[in-house]
């Protein structure tokens, strides 16, 4: 379960890095349309600070274990600034982040698919 979980998680990221590094204007503006209804955009945090605890807590046995409890505690902090935060920062930082440059996503994108990759490898040598 472990296995198909981390896997899954990995196939998601790799999924948005691949579609970051490609056309990054189309994946931007998907997400965008999502960021823009208030429910949708508490999903989504609710979704990722899910994804980061499950990264905190269940890693356990897994390889380079400090660098998934790293980048769940990133997630953490990002979805707790995102929950918590006045309207107002949070609406700065969001038009922030979809108003980067296009190589700014791609790097991020192979950040992201890097980082899945080595998710979905940690998954399947344990």
């Amino acid at each position: 379960m472990k296995g198909f979980l981390f896997s899954f998680i990995g196939v998601v990221w790799f999924s948005i890095g691949l579609g970051l590094v490609i056309a990054p204007a189309w994946t931007i503006e998907i997400f965008d349309r999502l960021a823009s209804d208030e429910f949708r955009q508490f999903v989504l945090v609710q979704v990722g600070m899910v994804v980061s605890l499950i990264l905190v807590i269940g890693t356990g046995g897994l390889a380079f274990r400090a660098v998934w409890i790293v980048a769940g505690c990133l997630g953490l902090a990002k979805g707790l600034f995102l929950i918590g935060a006045p309207i107002g920062r949070r609406e700065a930082f969001l038009e922030w982040w979809f108003k980067r440059p296009f190589w700014e996503y791609r790097a991020w994108g192979l950040v992201l698919m890097s980082l899945a990759t080595t998710l979905a490898y940690s998954a399947s040598v344990t």
